[in-house]
């Protein structure tokens, strides 16, 4: 085998890290898609079992920084499967009713336990070191709520950023952070 394809088939397996230097001069990661896609198929490694586990997700434009983080469970009323043209807004409200391995059938009327997640802006870029010392995820004086209760499915990743609610922000950096 030539050395020309033996490189370029190595060169298949490597995935791209770079470093940049966020908004308070730290290093973290550039965004990209394959750094908050979920790791496997296995539960404890999907991003949002991540983050229900306590750690918070922190991501930067050029300009602002943005929390991501677990916002506790909420009590909903399941109601029926989407119709194929329904709008968007009436989309995020309504549960698809379905069973998987294990469970029992969900039926319209039913209240289910939904794991909903936050996102809001960082008043003010704080270095890292500050942060942990008043608390993962940011208090509430720290932080401009900007969605409340979402659903992750309300959570589009792409190539580029993350539409949050249908609002859409172009990522450069991004950083997972634990409280301890």
């Amino acid at each position: 085998m030539s050395p020309i394809l033996n490189a370029l088939r190595q060169q298949r397996y490597v995935r791209e890290v770079t470093i940049q230097y966020n908004l308070c001069n730290e290093p973290w990661l550039k965004y990209s898609i394959s750094v908050v896609a979920d790791r496997g198929l296995k539960k404890p490694l999907y991003t949002s079992a991540r983050l229900k586990k306590g750690e918070v997700l922190y991501l930067e434009t050029h300009s602002c920084r943005y929390e991501l983080c677990f916002n506790g469970e909420k009590m909903v009323k399941a109601t029926a499967a989407p119709q194929p043209y329904e709008p968007e807004t009436q989309k995020s409200q309504n549960r698809n009713l379905h069973s998987t391995a294990g469970e029992r059938s969900v039926t319209e009327g039913d209240s289910i336990v939904m794991d909903v997640f936050r996102w809001s802006r960082c008043k003010k870029p704080l270095p890292q070191r500050l942060m942990r010392s008043i608390g993962i995820p940011l208090p509430l004086e720290h932080l401009e709520v900007l969605e409340e209760n979402l659903d992750w499915e309300d959570i589009k990743w792409s190539q580029t950023g993350v539409s949050i609610a249908g609002k859409e922000y172009p990522l450069a950096r991004v950083h997972f952070l634990s409280p301890n």
